[in-house]
């Protein structure tokens, strides 16, 4: 007899980056697998749309020089020639008043805060990318962290306004983890002998990514179907594997048999879809306890540029928390105009959400008018809002014993959402390795079983 296992049929929920590779890497081994996308074309955050000659995602992305699980795919994929390589100039606003800081040089330079406290962020940028082990950081706030050491003026003006514009309401309860995260990051992406950042984007977009990998896994025998919503998750009637209910655009429901499955959503869309497998109440709280900030990103394409800087931070009070000129990273001649995107982090029961998309965009505007006065909407040439309700996890204290893993309380049933990237926070390159990560743990079920069932009297 065999020891290999026998082929299953897996279902993997969620057609972003993470579930295109959990379904690659599940291909990979044998196995049969559907992928079950509630959009209209696979992607998810890094999902994109035709500009000019080229494409563009609807959401900002680049990738960091560590970031080597993207790039081991790139590479394996044929795709590495595509990614190239650029040094941005950023900048933050602050004050009214927009300063360089892209380079150490810029930080000493940043005369809104005392001599003394500019030296001390230096050292505790430095001092987070010696951190080796994050669990130390897990019984402080974020906010605790930078007071203590980078100094009162330092939080002040920098750091508390971006925490508020990234977690809003739940800013002062963020974890001294995530922004050691950020900071270590940031420092590893940094040119050794400049001291500047240096960040890649695909010649073609990342949708190029997306392309690829969902040709492989056709060539590969699977499936992907878009336009399926799963509403629900239960036992199969048969007493062995599971069926996925979903939802068509046309109101139909279909069903799927499978073995095993990977669901690659939110902590909370999980718990809805599976009230049926009747989780330990532990379990379900875990699921439910999970918070989450929405995102509202304009993607403005302009006659003129805004600046020369390619990112801008924005400390002030203004309608979105970042400026992201993609078009002073790369070209702007594939577009046909000059690229700018705008991020605003937000609860969903922000009224601001709830606003039409012209409302958002005329706050916006008139936000970017304040920035750059020279701008004015006779600029714009067209311009595009995307909404993601499940953007950005907030990250608690003690937030490794309150997430739910990537194992679930069913060993044939996995989750690998964003909220399981813990202690890193959410990017492409460890979105590719959460679907590495969610395949192993389902092969590593799966041949268990195999063995049990072959052992079994």
């Amino acid at each position: 007899m065999s020891d290999q296992p026998s082929k299953k049929q897996i279902a993997i929920i969620g057609a972003g980056l993470t579930g295109l590779v959990t379904a690659y890497a599940l291909l990979s081994t044998g196995h049969t697998v559907v992928v079950l996308e509630s959009a209209l074309q696979p992607g998810g955050m890094i999902s994109s749309f035709p500009m000019g000659k080229d494409r563009i995602e609807y959401i900002y992305h680049h990738v960091f020089t560590h970031d080597q699980e993207l790039i081991r795919l790139l590479a394996e994929l044929g795709l590495q020639n595509r990614l190239k390589w650029y040094k941005p100039r950023d900048a933050l606003y602050t004050g009214r008043r927009l300063y360089p800081f892209s380079t150490p040089l810029d930080l000493l330079r940043f005369t809104p805060i005392p001599l003394h406290q500019r030296l001390r962020t230096g050292l505790t940028v430095l001092k987070a990318a010696k951190v080796q082990d994050w669990k130390q950081l897990e019984k402080e706030t974020a906010a605790q962290w930078l007071l203590r050491n980078s100094g009162r003026e330092a939080y002040e003006r920098i750091w508390r306004p971006l925490l508020r514009a990234k977690f809003d309401k739940d800013a002062e309860e963020v974890s001294a983890v995530w922004i050691w995260n950020k900071f270590k990051l940031r420092g590893h992406s940094r040119d050794k002998d400049a001291g500047s950042e240096k960040l890649g984007y695909m010649d073609g977009s990342f949708g190029l990514l997306i392309d690829t990998l969902t040709s492989r896994i056709c060539q590969m025998g699977g499936r992907l179907l878009t336009g399926h919503t799963v509403m629900n998750i239960s036992n199969s009637e048969q007493g062995q594997g599971y069926r996925v209910s979903c939802i068509l655009e046309n109101c139909q429901t279909v069903n799927f048999a499978c073995d095993a499955l990977v669901a690659t959503v939110s902590g909370r869309q999980f718990a809805g879809m599976s009230t049926s497998l009747n989780w330990p109440d532990t379990y379900s709280r875990k699921l439910n306890h999970l918070q989450y900030k929405g995102d509202l990103c304009l993607i403005l394409r302009l006659r003129q540029p805004l600046s020369p800087y390619y990112w801008t931070t924005v400390c002030d009070d203004l309608p979105f928390v970042v400026v992201i000129e993609h078009t002073n990273l790369v070209s702007s001649e594939r577009y046909g105009g000059h690229v700018v995107y705008l991020s605003r982090y937000l609860d969903i029961t922000d009224p601001l959400w709830s606003e039409p998309d012209g409302a958002v965009f005329r706050q916006f505007v008139q936000g970017l008018n304040r920035l750059f006065p020279h701008f004015s909407t006779a600029d714009v040439i067209d311009w595009r809002l995307k909404r993601t309700h499940y953007a950005q996890p907030v990250i608690v204290r003690a937030y490794s014993g309150q997430m739910p893993g990537i194992d679930t309380p069913a060993p044939l049933i996995k989750l690998a959402g964003m909220a399981q990237i813990y202690p890193e926070d959410r990017g492409m390159n460890y979105a590719v390795r959460l679907g590495y990560d969610a395949a192993d743990a389902l092969r590593r079920d799966l041949d268990t079983t195999s063995r049990d069932c072959r052992t079994a009297p």
